[in-house]
């Protein structure tokens, strides 16, 4: 009979903690509205500030980027458009030998069939 007293006892003491515990009120004091909006406010504006200083650092590099990549395209236009203009330049002076030539030949072609027409109208 001791033996269910005891163990009667000691589960009880164990059940006492737990129920009232669970009677306890919340003593956890509630955020009011003000304070939540106040601190959520705060949590955006911190948000917005990281967010922009993100962004004007992504900007900065683009921009640098961006920079260097323009005056390496300048630099290649440029170079190309030398080598271009020197190509045309030969281009030009072949051209104008070859009709240099070409024209020399019409006229001497020319000469020798004036002859002729000369040679038969004389004769």
């Amino acid at each position: 009979m001791k033996r269910i007293n005891l163990l009667a006892l000691t589960v009880s003491l164990l059940a006492v903690p737990v129920v009232s515990h669970a009677q306890r009120p919340d003593t956890v004091k509630k955020e009011g509205t003000a304070a939540k909006v106040g601190r959520q406010t705060g949590t955006s504006i911190d948000k917005a500030a990281k967010t922009t200083e993100h962004n004007v650092k992504k900007g900065a590099s683009a921009t640098k980027t961006n920079a260097k990549h323009a005056a390496s395209a300048t630099e290649t236009n440029a170079k190309n458009a030398a080598d271009a203009t020197e190509t045309n330049a030969k281009n030009a002076a072949s051209a104008t030998k070859t009709n240099a030539k070409n024209a020399e030949k019409a006229t001497k072609t020319n000469v020798k069939n004036l002859k002729k027409n000369v040679k038969k109208v004389t004769s």
